[in-house]
């Protein structure tokens, strides 16, 4: 990653509107994930999509994708509290389908099952895990 340092707080932010603090979901990313590394040290790779959206050269949102064999599966989204419902997230979602090809797969939390709905995901089932409400949604291509 080009500029690890404007995109973290992003990532702290995501992580503390799923877990409460951003302490507790560091902890939980990396420890189980290594994720935070993952970013840290991203590099291109075949099948891997880190699509960042900007305004005025500013990151306001992220996406992280890989294709699996049969669906793109959508690891990470974001976009900053102010830039939400501004047809910031959807680009996001539609650009990964446009590059990597659908259907479409993700997992998320209840906070953001709406926004999914409403890029066109239907809920496919649901489980817990930490305490937290977790979605699996998918978007036909």
């Amino acid at each position: 990653m080009k500029n690890f340092d404007s995109f973290y707080p992003m990532l702290r932010r995501f992580l503390a509107d799923i877990y409460g603090s951003a302490e507790r979901g560091l902890s939980i990313y990396q420890s189980r994930y290594r994720a935070v590394d993952y970013y840290r040290n991203y590099r291109v790779r075949p099948n891997s999509y880190l699509l960042v959206a900007t305004v005025g050269g500013e990151p306001v949102g992220w996406l992280y994708a890989r294709r699996k064999k049969d669906h793109t599966y959508i690891y990470d989204i974001f976009v900053k509290p102010e830039f939400r419902k501004r047809g910031v997230g959807r680009a996001l979602v539609d650009e990964v389908e446009k590059l990597a090809g659908g259907p479409l797969v993700a997992e998320t939390h209840e906070g953001a099952v709406e926004a999914f709905k409403s890029w066109g995901f239907t809920v496919e089932g649901g489980y817990e895990e930490d305490g937290i409400k977790w979605f699996v949604v998918k978007r036909a291509s």
